[in-house]
């Protein structure tokens, strides 16, 4: 009889043992009361069942189950968060899946809403945001994560290159002179415009093409006077004294 005893007696140490290393394990607090939210996800890849859920970082629950809604034509993750958290979680939280740590852990990360928001109800869907996950981002856009790694190798190679053949001190005097220049133009220019030489020179050529058009000077008599425009014409325009002057042009080469 005794060793009867003895026997449940560490049955059921063994299964006391054995459920605390499950709970544990599993990060879920038993006994506690929660309430429930739902989030739809277009993938939840890498998260698992009993999974942690943290508010600002600070862990209030865990995922309760994992299922795809066919009507949502999403994937449904049911959550329960501790009781003592529910008034921290508003119509306006939002609910993202991140990850944590090197190995790549999936989490759920909610960010607050405002304090003037109402408060979710028990078995609510909370709005869920997507894209914050650099993993995430990175896994999507593939290609372009490929062309900034290598853009970044190149630059690697050649700082080394430089390096290597200590050219860096060279490169960076001939960046100094550079620079020195630039600073050297953009003074002259700015010296430039406060002196008013831009505005001067423009002012005077407009007052030339001013005079041009009243017909001042030789220039304007000369685009101005029609009877200069209907001589020239007379000369070359007419066939037969055209050629006349084309013959006499020959002839004198010709001699």
């Amino acid at each position: 009889m005794s060793q009867t005893k003895v026997g449940a007696f560490l049955a059921v140490g063994l299964f006391v043992i054995l459920g605390s290393i499950f709970m544990l394990g599993s990060n879920k607090s038993y006994f506690q009361e929660v309430f429930r939210l739902r989030a739809y996800f277009d993938s939840v890849q890498g998260l698992n069942k009993g999974g942690v859920v943290s508010l600002s970082g600070v862990k209030v629950g865990n995922v309760d189950s994992i299922g795809y809604d066919a009507g949502k034509n999403l994937v449904e993750v049911v959550i329960n968060i501790d009781a003592q958290f529910k008034n921290r979680i508003r119509k306006d939280s939002r609910i993202e899946l991140r990850t944590q740590g090197a190995l790549g852990d999936k989490f759920l990360f909610i960010t607050p809403g405002i304090i003037t928001t109402e408060f979710l109800a028990n078995n609510e869907e909370i709005t869920a945001d997507y894209g914050n996950d650099i993993l995430a981002v990175l896994s999507k856009r593939g290609n372009e994560s490929e062309k900034l790694f290598d853009a970044l190798n190149d630059f690697q190679k050649i700082m080394h290159s430089v390096s290597e053949q200590n050219k860096l001190p060279s490169v960076i005097a001939k960046l100094d002179v550079a620079s020195g220049n630039l600073a050297e133009v953009t003074q002259k220019l700015n010296a430039t415009v406060k002196t008013g030489s831009i505005d001067r020179s423009v002012e005077k050529f407009e007052k030339i093409m001013n005079k041009i058009d009243r017909g001042d000077g030789t220039l304007g008599a000369l685009i101005n006077d029609r009877s200069i425009h209907e001589r020239i014409k007379s000369i070359l325009g007419a066939g037969q004294k055209s050629q006349q002057v084309k013959q006499i042009l020959k002839s004198s080469v010709e001699d």
